[in-house]
């Protein structure tokens, strides 16, 4: 089976949602559906290669699309606190703290560790799968176990910067790695699919709450429409794959701007679509510097997807 185009598109529109949820606009609530329709993504897509590659080789590969850029764009908001504090005065622990050690020194940042130890856990799965002789429904239904745990202990809140953050991201790991061991041709079956996220979001309104569901169900049911709809791969669908994380990267950057030039007043549909726009014009000028660069562009920072 080739590339899903329509896996390309959703990924942009995913990170459109977080831009949205960010702005603090209308629809902020469903527009965070797509950080877990980001992950359950990349469990899906890093099992093959944890199959088949040496752990060296897959840590060395997901480090590179992950923990890379976390470390440059670290360094980019870092060097953008201390000019802030520079212009106001504002002493340095009101601009960094504890937590960044973790999460880097914008809040945002914190998804590419995590995301690059999911896709540690996808090769420990890969391999416990191959030694341990459990039928693959039993592994689906510990996972199921798991996400809905995950869930009770997000809905019951109070958990610190970024526990909190790594709490409401472990379900759709959960997820993914459902979808990923039922397989391909599974997985090309909407109504499977749905069934699975069904059954996740029922019970967990039964036994956690609200809490985190709505996220998790909106993002189960894009992935079954993806699945249900697929598309060959084009241009257009390759661009917007690679620009999603690019608009992940920057948004917080554009929205902050636009809120200082009164651009755009905060918690607006405006300020969500200043926020998609700016971040699209900077990636458009930064593929644009690397086309005219002296340097070809694997010597350039990978913005690739992860």
């Amino acid at each position: 089976m080739g590339r899903n185009g329509t896996f390309d598109h959703a990924r942009l529109l995913a990170a459109f949602g977080i831009v949205v949820f960010h702005a603090g606009a209308p629809g902020a609530a469903i527009g965070y559906a797509g950080l877990p329709f980001f992950l359950i993504l990349l469990v899906l897509l890093a099992l093959p290669a944890a199959e088949c590659m040496s752990f060296t080789d897959f840590a060395a590969l997901r480090a590179r699309r992950l923990l890379r850029p976390w470390l440059i764009w670290s360094a980019v908001y870092a060097a953008l606190k201390l000019a802030e504090v520079a212009v106001t005065g504002a002493p340095l622990r009101t601009e960094f703290t504890a937590s960044m050690i973790l999460t880097g020194p914008a809040l945002h940042l914190w998804f590419l560790p995590f995301a690059f130890a999911a896709s540690l856990w996808v090769y420990g799965l890969a391999r416990l799968r191959q030694v341990l002789p459990v039928p693959v429904q039993t592994l689906c239904a510990v996972l199921l176990l798991a996400a809905l745990a995950l869930l009770s202990l997000h809905q019951r809140g109070g958990l610190p910067v970024p526990l909190a953050q790594w709490v409401f991201a472990g379900p759709a790991v959960c997820l993914g790695s459902i979808f990923a061991l039922l397989g391909t041709r599974t997985m090309q079956q909407a109504p499977a699919v749905g069934l699975v996220v069904a059954g996740l979001v029922g019970a967990a309104m039964l036994i956690s709450g609200p809490g985190g569901v709505l996220q998790i169900a909106v993002a189960g049911t894009v992935f079954a429409l993806c699945t249900a709809y697929p598309r060959p791969a084009t241009p257009v669908s390759r661009w917007a794959a690679e620009a999603a994380m690019g608009v992940y990267l920057v948004h917080p950057l554009v929205l902050s701007l636009a809120d200082r030039t009164g651009i755009a007043e905060p918690g607006t549909v405006p300020m969500a679509l200043a926020g998609i726009a700016g971040s699209l014009a900077l990636i458009a000028g930064w593929q644009a510097a690397l086309r005219y660069a002296p340097l070809p562009p694997s010597a350039w920072v990978n913005t690739q997807r992860p």
